[in-house]
């Protein structure tokens, strides 16, 4: 064999050799294989508990136009085109959206990594169950990449303009959390015991949230809510959600119809 070929074969097996060494060690160096492992790559922050905060929840009833309806339900409708506007600046104003049931979360890990994430946290409920509530909040929500917390009226459910059940576990499977809002919409304070606790009970239906229909409560409709293993009840009263409220009487901010600004201005409202 040629003396220079035969040279030029043991140099390039050599290269060989030593760039597959280098390469073992490369992998299995502790400080390099410590580096490439994919624990390494998808280890989390440790995100502390937040201890104090500020959460607006939000109160809507119908998302529609409004037109021709009586001065009530002109106060309880946002149309679609200014929920849109609302939601366009809750965006554009660095809010992210959590469930009710993550204020009642003893580890508030929602509310944590909300905050970790330099975020505003808001809460946006929807009461009694309506059809709009998913033929035109939801499309709307996913647009902006929001969750809401729907408060159902089950005795209701599937009649006239109610959501069906159908409807209700498409909203749920969107990531919105599906609450209870009683069975009929009576004043629970003024029916008797057992009504009042056949109202709260069989309306579950595996929620953990609770909206007293109407805003109306006592301290005895309080213990049955927390005796049905609701973790929290939203009211009426205005008002921003922080540490030290009590988590059964969770106040909210009625929105009306209106821009972001008109949001802006009642939860600037609120807040003082």
């Amino acid at each position: 064999m040629n003396k220079k070929l035969l040279v030029l074969i043991i140099l390039a097996t050599m290269l060989v050799l030593t760039g597959g060494a280098f390469l073992i060690w490369q992998k299995y160096h502790p400080l390099n294989a410590a580096l490439n492992s994919p624990s390494a790559e998808t280890k989390q922050p440790e995100i502390p508990k937040v201890s104090e905060y500020q959460v607006p929840i939000l109160m809507y009833h119908y998302i529609r136009d409004a037109f021709g309806e009586t001065e009530l339900g002109k106060k309880l409708s946002v149309s679609p085109s200014n929920f849109a506007l609302q939601l366009k600046w809750l965006k554009e104003n660095n809010y992210e959206t959590i469930k009710i049931s993550d204020l009642a979360d003893p580890g508030k890990t929602a509310l944590s990594k909300v905050y970790f994430d330099k975020k505003k946290p808001i809460v946006l409920t929807f009461d009694d169950g309506y059809q709009d509530a998913y033929a035109q909040a939801l499309p709307i929500l996913k647009k902006y990449g929001f969750i809401g917390t729907f408060y159902i009226i089950r005795g209701y459910v599937g009649g006239g303009n109610y959501l069906n059940q159908a409807q209700i576990d498409e909203l749920a499977n969107a990531g919105m959390e599906i609450g209870s809002h009683s069975m009929t919409h009576p004043d629970l304070s003024t029916v008797n015991f057992d009504e009042a606790k056949n109202q709260i009970l069989n309306s579950k239906s595996g929620a953990i949230s609770f909206c007293y229909p109407s805003g109306k409560y006592n301290d005895q409709i309080i213990s049955l809510v927390k005796e049905a293993g609701y973790t929290s009840a939203t009211t009426t009263h205005m008002g921003v959600a922080d540490q030290n409220s009590n988590l059964f009487e969770l106040p909210r901010i009625r929105v009306e119809d209106g821009s972001g600004e008109t949001l802006k201005n009642k939860i600037e409202s609120a807040s003082q």
